[in-house]
């Protein structure tokens, strides 16, 4: 089995450049497709199904839209003015000239 394996990784890395990035190509794409689907497997067992037994009152959310907008923009518009003030205090600050 190992001899195998062995001789197949030996015939690849002995053969020309195209044959050793098509294997490459091929391996990634095995590996991901096995990585993505142990991930979701996982994933499936750990969030539990919503049970049918269980009635969840559906809770109206007392933050909008709006109101997470309104304050997006207050927090970009904080953020932007100081920069705007930073800049203007580089520009205009006191500048010192010494010559010796």
């Amino acid at each position: 089995m190992f001899e195998k394996l062995k001789n197949l990784l030996n015939n690849i890395q002995n053969s020309d450049e195209i044959t050793k990035k098509r294997w490459l190509i091929a391996s990634s794409a095995v590996a991901m497709v096995l990585v993505v689907s142990l991930w979701l497997i996982y994933i499936n067992n750990v969030i539990q199904p919503a049970n049918n037994n269980i009635n969840i009152e559906k809770q109206e959310s007392e933050i909008g839209f709006f109101q997470i907008f309104k304050n997006g923009l207050n927090v970009a518009g904080e953020s932007i003015w100081g920069g705007a003030k930073n800049f203007i205090l580089k520009i205009t600050g006191e500048r010192i000239i010494i010559i010796e």
